[in-house]
């Protein structure tokens, strides 16, 4: 991780990813440095590189992805960050503003890379653990009640 700047703020953190950071491998190197095991986070800012996912719950159950190499104004970023093999997991969306103002979105892949952009992390308390659910394909948080 490189030197990313960041603030602690109340039980959470206020981080400013500069020019080239990826998105999801800052926030896990941050999150492991700090032990993170729980959190939720959102974000503005732009990417010069954004690869995009959307998964296919019906047929292949397989993300589909695709990559935008060009300038891209961070509309809404949100994710979670939760533990998996021990090992800090984060989990984001994106929705992302084009030049022509129209709107793209989905699933954020690492190697997402910023121009520069703001992450507002809340941690909560405890762990929040991942495990692969064979039926749905993919990692789903590990949660012990129902209602």
């Amino acid at each position: 991780m490189r030197n990313t700047l960041y603030k602690k703020v109340g039980s959470g953190f206020v981080l400013r990813l500069e020019q080239g950071d990826d998105i999801l491998k800052t926030l896990r190197e941050f999150a492991n440095a700090q032990r993170l095991y729980a959190c939720f986070f959102e974000g503005i800012g732009s990417l010069y590189k954004a690869i995009l996912g959307h998964y296919d719950f019906k047929d292949t159950k397989t993300y589909k992805y695709e990559t935008f190499d060009e300038d891209l104004e961070i509309l809404t970023l949100s994710g979670n960050v939760s533990t998996m093999n021990r090992q800090a997991l984060p989990h984001a969306h994106v929705t992302l503003g084009r030049r022509d103002f129209s709107v793209i979105g989905g699933h954020l892949e690492e190697e997402s890379l910023a121009n520069m952009v703001e992450v507002n992390v809340t941690k909560l308390p405890g762990r929040l653990l991942k495990d692969k659910d064979k039926d749905v394909g993919l990692n789903l948080l590990q949660l012990p009640r129902k209602f």
